[in-house]
C-alpha cells in the first residue's frame, strides 16, 4: 500500500491530558454529555479491539491531547478535534475529520477501515 507523502498519523483527542484534563473530561461527559469520539474508540470497552486494529495500520499513529499539541498542530486543528492528521514534508493534512470519527460510533474496526481507506486515497 502506498501512502503518498504521509510519514506518520497523529490522532488528537478533544480533551486535555493529565490528571486535571481527565477530571475535566469526566465531569463534561457526566454533566453536559460532552465526549470525544476518539476517546470512545481508543479507551474503555473498545480499547482492546483498537489495539488489535492499530497493529494492522500501514503506518504509525501517535495520540496527543489538546494541551500536548505543538504550535503548528494547534493552529491546524483548532476547533476541529477530535481528528486524525497526517504529517508530511510540507506540513499536515487532514485524514479523518471530527464528523467522520463521530460516524464510527466508537467502533474500532470502522475507524481502522476508514483510516486505511483515507490513506489509499491520498
Amino acid at each position: 500500500m502506498i501512502v503518498a507523502g504521509i510519514t506518520k498519523l497523529i490522532g488528537i483527542y478533544d480533551a486535555d491530558g493529565g490528571i486535571f484534563g481527565e477530571i475535566k473530561y469526566f465531569a463534561g461527559k457526566m454533566f453536559s454529555n460532552k465526549h470525544c469520539s476518539l476517546c470512545d474508540i481508543t479507551h474503555g470497552k473498545a480499547k482492546k479491539e483498537w489495539e488489535v486494529c492499530e497493529r494492522r495500520l500501514p503506518i504509525t499513529i501517535d495520540f496527543i491531547h489538546l494541551n500536548e499539541r505543538n504550535e503548528a498542530i494547534r493552529k491546524y486543528t483548532e476547533g476541529v478535534t477530535p481528528c486524525v492528521i497526517g504529517k508530511t514534508a510540507a506540513g499536515y493534512v487532514m485524514v479523518v475529520t471530527k464528523n467522520e470519527m463521530n460516524d464510527c460510533n466508537g467502533d474500532a474496526k470502522k475507524f481502522e477501515k476508514l483510516i486505511i481507506q483515507k490513506l489509499q486515497n491520498q
